[in-house]
């Protein structure tokens, strides 16, 4: 007979990154009976819970203040933390996604529309915004484009919006400040995408296709941060130590939808190149062929796609067969030479190879990261 772990969850069960951990969570209380949830999560954080009379053997919890925290350590629990709310680093052992890769993948994503000028939202305030934005910047800049910040604390939204020359790509350090972006544009006539294309964080699925037009967000691997959180929380119950690092998960993949449904580039035969290639995705091509829809030759066609978009045609190929492979790999139950074949690579070991290469991880990896909530009670993680 197993021993019953009675578990607190502190999490903000409203927002799409909370629900996501809390789904992790539970994917490992059906693999591991022994876990019970004793004090369930919270709608938002107004009222911060108090947690001095929890009858529970360890906690997992978003640290949103220094105090909230304290109180946490003052229980002297075993507790994970899945928050990078705070500026300065958790006390707890702790596990969330890595903010600086999202704001990689932010910039490279925005980037590859054609974008020269970007911009960046947020409060001001919080470690996981800065975090984005300095990544966000910093991936920018090696691309000699600028981008416009605009902090909440000392910027009116409006008038930075309106005032931002356009077109430009913007992120919202998260779907909330993504949807302002959409609401002030709206108010302001700022056109949505042509003139300003707006991604998030988190991909909140719900609000991001319920809203006109349509929220392009960055997905999360937010069911595999609270499951990998659980795994982190037995141990320590168990009695084992905690790293002194987090554990940074990196984010999954950007969510395409309406507000950055654009090319922005000035020159014609450019945006023409780019929109066969992501039409023709799913098939195997190479430059040559785009030459039959692009009246130029492949020597001047490489020169202004290069000078438009800072990168040779035949990456822009690769990305455009990884994305749809991605897409596969999160929808459908399809095998890998499957994917391989439908993503436009001649064959299952060249869409491995290549795979591994642009993203850092193999097909069947990023599979079992992106469908985590998916998994049986049998299947175990690792980090």
């Amino acid at each position: 007979m197993y021993e019953v772990r009675r578990i607190g969850l502190a999490i903000d069960a409203v927002a799409g990154y909370g629900r996501g951990v809390i789904r992790g969570v539970m994917s490992y209380c059906h693999a591991n009976p022994s876990w019970i949830i004793a004090v369930e999560p919270f709608w938002s954080f107004g009222t911060l819970p108090s947690v001095e009379q929890w009858e529970v053997d360890g906690m997992i919890v978003q640290t949103f203040s220094s105090a909230f925290e304290d109180e946490v350590l003052a229980r002297r629990l075993p507790t994970v933390n899945v928050s990078n709310f705070l500026t300065e680093p958790s006390r707890l052992a702790t596990v969330v996604p890595d903010d600086e890769a999202v704001g990689e993948m932010a910039a490279d994503y925005l980037l590859s529309l054609g974008f020269r000028e970007l911009g960046y939202c947020w409060q001001g305030t919080t470690g996981y915004g800065r975090l984005r934005f300095e990544a966000f910047r910093n991936r920018a800049k090696k691309s000699q484009v600028r981008v416009h910040e605009c902090d909440s604390s000392k910027h009116d939204l409006g008038q930075w919006l309106t005032g931002l020359p356009k077109p430009a790509g913007v992120l919202g350090s998260n779907d909330d400040w993504a949807h302002r972006l959409l609401n002030v544009a709206r108010r302001k006539g700022v056109k949505v995408p042509d003139e300003v294309a707006v991604l998030g964080v988190d991909d909140d699925d719900l609000f991001n296709a319920l809203v006109t037009p349509s929220l392009s967000s960055i997905a999360l691997p937010a069911e595999q941060i609270g499951f990998e959180a659980a795994t982190l929380l037995n141990g320590l119950i168990d009695g084992r130590r905690a790293a002194d690092e987090p554990i940074c998960l990196p984010p999954i993949r950007v969510v395409q939808r309406q507000s950055t449904d654009v090319v922005s580039v000035t020159d014609v035969e450019v945006a023409r190149a780019i929109r066969f290639i992501r039409e023709h995705a799913g098939r195997p091509f190479q430059v040559e062929d785009l030459l039959d829809d692009v009246p130029l030759s492949r020597r001047s066609l490489e020169r202004r796609f290069r000078r438009a978009m800072g990168r040779s045609v035949s990456a822009e190929i690769r990305r455009a067969h990884v994305e749809r492979a991605k897409q596969l790999l999160i929808a459908t139950d399809m095998s890998m030479s499957q994917i391989g074949l439908a993503s436009g690579f001649t064959s299952s070991t060249r869409f491995g190879i290549v795979f591994q290469k642009e993203v850092g991880q193999p097909p069947t990896e990023f599979r079992r990261r992106s469908r985590l909530g998916q998994r049986s009670g049998t299947e175990t993680a690792g980090v």
